[in-house]
């Protein structure tokens, strides 16, 4: 039997076969603590470690001291948001701004500091998956201290408008965060030349090896002074204590060199993939794509099929299509994704969703295999409904 087609690249992305390679080399080779300078294997570790820092910065065009690696893009978030508030708390800038449909490890600190002394705004979506400008310029007052909002949405691929978000939070003297893990595989950033002040990456959403992330946080004016939010050693100067993952943070290093030589590349064969895929859904079935089509990644669909429940199609396709559910089972009963009630409601639209993502593996053979299995087990579910 062959291997189910992947498309849950959204949810985490396969290692790319040369960060691999990387990976497995510096687990073998470099296998000292890069904080133990005084030896020449801990030096090497170091090296690794700094190499890495220096292919990030490059990809994104930040310095390399204005990085502080993490295990992830949940951590990323936390330091970011948690590490802020207590200056901006002291300089009477407790009020927050974020959205409705932030990846949960962004709302979730918003939900924390709110016990905290911080007032949140959270704004909604349109039924296109997007924040209004006018509407984050209504909520800035002179109090606001920070303003987060993703770059794009890991359900529906929809983008924000974060360079004019970030311009006028600065503008009105806040600071501006985004989560860019899901974009960093496909979206381009120069972060020197943004009004981007703290930034959050993983490495399983860019081709790169789990477990691994990075934060920037602008060292310019304004420079961004955050607390820690983990304790110990005292390693990324304070920031993040912790031995540093070497093996992963090489990896990490490698896979955003990669995205920099072959991003636009990925963008127009994914993209028509993904282009093609929509196309011969809508020849078979009666479907709705849900966010906007012209403001989105490249690899991503969101899209309601009428009459069919998500959790039985995937049940009966588990062997040959990888994909997520828009909704989540939780004990006793599904859960409707926050961000699709956020742009429709509690509907029939937004209860049925479902997501396809694909990558750099997926293959234009794939995409008419991916269609039809679509529509046979679609139209089976519907016979089954309507008996």
């Amino acid at each position: 039997m062959s291997a189910p087609i992947y498309l849950d690249h959204n949810a985490s992305t396969p290692i790319d076969p040369e960060v691999l390679e990387t990976v497995i080399r510096v687990s073998r080779d470099t296998y000292a603590n890069p904080s133990s300078v005084e030896h020449s294997q801990g030096s090497a570790a170091a090296r690794v470690v700094e190499t890495a820092r220096g292919q990030i910065a490059g990809h994104l065009n930040c310095k390399e001291t204005e990085l502080v690696f993490t295990a992830g893009s949940t951590e990323a978030n936390n330091l970011a948001i948690l590490g802020a508030f207590p200056r901006l708390k002291e300089a009477g800038r407790a009020h927050l701004i974020t959205t409705k449909i932030e990846h949960p490890s962004v709302l979730a600190c918003f939900d924390h500091l709110e016990g905290r002394g911080a007032r949140v705004t959270r704004l909604g979506a349109d039924e296109g998956g997007q924040v209004s400008l006018d509407e984050l310029v209504e909520a800035l007052t002179d109090e606001t201290g920070l303003v987060s909002i993703m770059a794009a949405n890991n359900e529906t691929g929809v983008l924000q408008p974060i360079l004019q978000a970030g311009q006028l939070a600065e503008n009105a003297g806040a600071l501006f965060h985004t989560d860019f893990s899901q974009a960093s595989a496909l979206v381009p950033l120069d972060l020197k030349n943004s009004p981007i002040h703290l930034a959050s990456f993983s490495g399983h959403k860019a081709y790169g090896p789990k477990g691994v992330g990075a934060l920037y946080r602008s060292i310019r004016k304004p420079r961004v002074n955050l607390a820690p939010v983990m304790f110990g050693g005292g390693q990324e100067k304070g920031l993040r204590a912790g031995t540093l993952n070497t093996p992963g943070i090489a990896g990490l290093g490698h896979a955003f060199e990669l995205i920099s030589k072959h991003v636009e590349r990925d963008r127009e064969r994914i993209g028509a993939l993904r282009d093609q895929l929509e196309r011969e859904l809508k020849e078979t079935l009666q479907v709705q794509i849900n966010g906007n089509t012209q403001a989105r990644l490249p690899n991503t669909i969101s899209i309601t099929i009428n009459g069919v429940v998500p959790q039985a199609l995937m049940q009966k396709l588990r062997n040959d299509l990888c994909f997520s559910a828009s909704s989540a089972c939780a004990t006793e009963h599904v859960e409707t994704s926050h961000v699709l009630l956020a742009m429709f409601g509690d509907t029939p639209r937004a209860r049925n969703a479902f997501r396809l993502g694909l990558g750099r593996q997926t293959r234009r053979e794939d995409i008419s295999r991916v269609a039809d299995l679509f529509g046979q087990a679609a139209h089976e579910l519907l016979l089954l409904r309507s008996a």
